[in-house]
């Protein structure tokens, strides 16, 4: 299977509801009540959100990630850790299509943990869309890469991308498309927040 390197190291903990921080530190910084999450994975974080009473869609472009993902909202649902009435979608998809198919107005914030520097030559494009559209982004880097990158150290073909792992590139990526900065957190794996004034 191709989970995440977090979610293969604790799967057996999560689909009992006992979540590690890598996912938990998250939550006090999404705000909102309407939530996209561009890939998803496994869907941990999701399904968190929507614990706390969030409306989430959960987009992932890897069929078996997603996969995992429905495994896992009806595991947490046949233990009642998450509410029956629970307001989660999980779609199939990249970043690119979500982005090009919301509607303003449509979510509050945006979550992507791990993934932008993915989007390579179209990170600007759907960031473009996304600051037209939604007036709160989250989003969590990836320290080992960042540390990498900053080190010159190529890595898995994504090359100047990786910038995006960083917090300053996560920084200048938001600013670029209009977005105030109002928290950064840079022990660990960076977490950006930017807001649209407004």
């Amino acid at each position: 299977m191709t989970a995440s390197l977090a979610y293969r190291k604790n799967e057996a903990a999560i689909l009992r509801g006992d979540v590690p921080d890598k996912y938990t530190r998250l939550l006090p910084h999404i705000t909102g009540k309407r939530i996209l999450e561009f890939g998803s994975a496994e869907g941990v974080l999701a399904l968190l959100l929507a614990k706390t009473g969030k409306q989430v869609t959960a987009v992932e472009q890897n069929n078996e990630r997603h996969d995992a993902a429905l495994a896992l909202r009806d595991a947490w649902t046949r233990q009642r850790i998450l509410p029956r009435n629970a307001r989660i979608d999980f779609l199939i998809g990249s970043a690119a299509e979500a982005s090009a198919l919301t509607q303003p107005g449509t979510f509050d914030t945006l979550v992507a943990v791990r993934m932008i520097y993915y989007l390579r030559d179209s990170i600007d494009a759907v960031f473009a869309t996304i600051a037209d559209r939604i007036p709160n982004v989250v989003l969590c880097g990836n320290a080992n890469r960042a540390a990498r990158h900053a080190a010159g150290i190529p890595h898995e073909g994504l090359g100047e991308f990786n910038v995006y792992a960083s917090a300053p590139g996560m920084r200048a990526l938001l600013e670029r498309h209009g977005y105030r900065i109002v928290t950064e957190i840079t022990k660990g794996d960076p977490i950006l927040v930017g807001q649209k004034d407004g």
